[in-house]
């Protein structure tokens, strides 16, 4: 019997210690695909800024089309972008990576983190083109290219950052990774499975059909604390909201909400849904898709509502919501308190937050009806 024995490394489906997904050998293979341009994404830091990054995908396949893109992120994030048609291979950040990606030539770097670790391996990585962030020979922040200068100026004068800036942050990645920006929106894609939990849960509730379905986030991550609306505001805008327009209430939230939560349920004299705190982040996602509207700090779940196309009310108080690209789906809420924004991650007393009212909520949510 005759073995074949070509091999095709240069195809983008080739994994060399195991079958690719179309189980054929290389000799004469239908499926064989060449690599396009390579190009290599590094954005890893917070899965919302990941999120929000996304739309520089159809900005680098406008500029190199039929590209072979990878993306570094962290490890909590890989499923995020694993969905994406438009990513063709994802890698966790970290040293066996980082060796890999050593080994390989890209045809261009994206580097858009500012952490040292990341924009080190970019400054590493074999490209004769890169741009956004790199580490000098100081150990210190600088751009691969004038374009990221904006970008950079932005983290060191809070001037700018707090009070001159307009742009977006899409905007403003856009300009520093020398793309054309035309408003691109978020790419996300939200796999069946991952639907399915709040499909039964649903079921299970005997939620009621045909009445809107409004969301509310209740947490604020575990970095900003000072993001954090009152409980006695969220209390009070589930009364409103089952009195004013007859809405069903879900209460969305991690670990961290998962006391809270509990006493919103216990405490608001009127039926809402509690969605539990043991969802996986895409599970998470998959009951926010089932919400005709969100109610949110600046949080991932204020970027995975807008990229799930939801028509969101975001609570602003110590980060700049000029920043935030809502893409007409969005209403930002912002005391503009007097030492706000301000970016501390605690506050004896966040008045920016607590200025917010439940009424000004239930107005914003009657307006994008």
């Amino acid at each position: 019997m005759k073995i074949a024995t070509l091999v095709r490394p240069d195809c983008v489906h080739f994994k060399g210690e195991k079958p690719c997904r179309f189980k054929r050998v290389c000799d004469g293979c239908p499926e064989f695909k060449p690599f396009g341009p390579k190009i290599l994404v590094i954005k890893c830091r917070a899965q919302g800024d990941v999120l929000r990054t996304t739309p520089v995908l159809t900005g680098i396949l406008r500029k190199h089309p039929g590209a072979f893109i990878t993306w570094v992120v962290d490890e909590e994030t890989v499923d995020l972008l694993k969905p994406i048609p438009l990513v063709d291979r994802v890698l966790p950040f970290g040293a066996e990576s980082a060796l890999a990606l050593r080994a390989q030539r890209f045809d261009a770097v994206y580097s858009l983190d500012k952490d040292p670790g990341l924009t080190g391996l970019a400054s590493l990585v074999c490209a004769p083109f890169k741009y956004g962030f790199t580490l000098n020979a100081h150990g210190n922040l600088e751009g691969f290219t004038p374009a990221a200068a904006y970008a950079l100026r932005l983290g060191v004068d809070d001037e700018l950052k707090f009070k001159i800036n307009r742009k977006t942050y899409q905007r403003m990645i856009f300009e520093a990774a020398e793309l054309d920006y035309r408003d691109d929106d978020y790419i996300f894609v939200l796999p069946d499975a991952a639907k399915a939990k709040a499909a039964a849960f649903f079921k299970a509730k005997r939620v009621p059909a045909g009445r809107p379905s409004i969301g509310l986030n209740t947490g604020a991550g575990a970095k900003f604390t000072t993001k954090q609306w009152p409980e006695a505001h969220f209390l009070k805008l589930i009364r409103l909201l089952k009195r004013e327009l007859k809405v069903n209430v879900f209460l969305l939230g991690g670990m961290r909400e998962r006391a809270l939560n509990k006493r919103l349920a216990a405490q608001a004299g009127v039926p809402v849904f509690d969605t539990g705190a043991d969802n996986s982040l895409l599970e998470f996602a998959g009951f926010l898709d089932r919400m005709d509207a969100v109610v949110c700090s600046d949080t991932l779940a204020m970027h995975l509502a807008l990229a799930l196309k939801k028509k969101t009310v975001i609570l602003f108080g110590p980060t700049c919501p000029q920043e935030i690209e809502t893409y007409g789906r969005g209403t930002k809420l912002f005391a503009g308190a007097a030492c706000a924004p301000c970016y501390k991650q605690t506050c004896p007393d966040p008045v920016c937050m607590t200025s917010i009212k439940p009424e000004e909520v239930l107005q914003a949510l009657r307006r994008l009806r």
